[in-house]
């Protein structure tokens, strides 16, 4: 019987150290952006706490990188949140439709509905929820405004008008 312990506890030491722990990364999220100037631009969320963004039309992107955990919905939810009004949710399946593993880059937009020439204060959430549970979470402010337009575009839209205003007085003889 003494024997046979024995036996038993060698074959579970050597089966505890012969076994290989394997841990996947965790999906996460890094280099959170938004895109200026038609893209040309990016401005880094984390780097530029507070920063103006242009709207009143944002587009963000996100790198996603990591390892899904298989048989668990993973999912990447973005909340766009302005002074004054409801959050806007948008939700991602991770993999990317349902397909592409990590790593991708998410691209998102936002309307900004309170962006003016005076600049309204907004934030940007971004969540990793893994069977509705968020795992990962950080929020970025910043202002939006609304772009100023231009002297000369003005001035062509009044000259525009009266040229108009020329034109139906000459018509209807005034």
């Amino acid at each position: 019987m003494h024997r046979f312990l024995i036996v038993i506890m060698v074959l579970i030491g050597l089966g505890l150290v012969g076994t290989k722990s394997v841990a996947a990364d965790p999906v996460t999220f890094t280099n959170v952006a938004a895109l200026q100037n038609d893209g040309a631009t990016q401005v880094n969320l984390l780097s530029n706490p507070g920063v103006t963004l242009t709207g009143p039309e944002i587009t963000f992107l996100a790198d996603i990188t990591g390892t899904v955990t298989p048989g668990v919905p993973t999912f990447l939810r973005v909340t766009y949140l302005e002074s004054g009004n409801a959050p806007n949710v948008q939700n991602f399946q991770i993999p990317a439709f349902g397909t592409i593993p990590p790593p991708f880059t998410q691209l998102f937009t936002f309307s900004s509905p309170g962006a003016n020439f005076q600049g309204v204060d907004a934030q940007l959430t971004l969540e990793i929820l893994e069977t509705g549970i968020p795992t990962l979470s950080n929020t970025y402010a910043f202002r939006v405004v609304q772009p100023v337009p231009e002297p000369t575009t003005v001035a062509l839209f009044i000259t525009g008008l009266i040229g108009v205003a020329g034109n139906l007085k000459r018509r209807f003889g005034g």
